[in-house]
């Protein structure tokens, strides 16, 4: 089961997937969450790309509240 019903909209008449992996109540903790299940999920919505966010605090003074910040690194479990 993907963690969360998929909700469809357009953004800029682009048709779009929102799927929180989390569950929209973030009842699915990070270990739990079925990746698998949720790719096929939007791969059965034709979904041709994925782009993944994330909320996060940093300790760097000159990034903001409310930035928006590109992550260049990342490390994959």
């Amino acid at each position: 089961q993907p963690s969360d019903a998929l909700i469809l909209g357009k953004i800029k008449n682009v048709d779009c997937v929102l799927l929180a992996r989390h569950g929209r109540h973030h009842t699915v903790m990070p270990s739990n969450v079925n990746y698998r299940a949720n790719i096929w999920a939007l791969k059965e919505e034709n979904c041709s790309h994925v782009l993944v966010s994330t909320a996060c605090g940093s300790l760097r003074e000159e990034i903001q509240p409310g930035d928006l910040v590109i992550i260049d690194q990342f490390i994959d479990r």
